[in-house]
């Protein structure tokens, strides 16, 4: 599973501080504009980070794990869930 859009919302919350202050704030129109897996928005929604660097460093280990997961299950033989 790629993770373009996760990596879309952090570099539009580098250059765009009234994005980024909406992300940070989890004001609800600050994602409406990405088209995410109901996965991903479950876990942009758990993360809890007053900045940048951290609401990114939470979001890098959320798809470490989840990409670690997901190599599990393919070597397992398991199929994906499509969303």
């Amino acid at each position: 599973m790629a993770y373009e859009t996760l990596q879309t919302i952090i570099g539009t919350a580098i250059v765009d501080p009234k994005f980024r202050h909406s992300l940070l704030e989890k004001e609800p129109e600050a994602l409406r504009a990405f088209e995410l897996t109901p996965e991903e928005k479950e876990a942009l929604a758990s993360i809890q980070a007053d900045t940048l660097q951290g609401f990114a460093r939470e979001l890098h280990r959320w798809i470490s794990l989840h990409s670690r997961a997901q190599e599990t299950r393919v070597l397992a033989g398991i199929p994906s869930i499509a969303y």
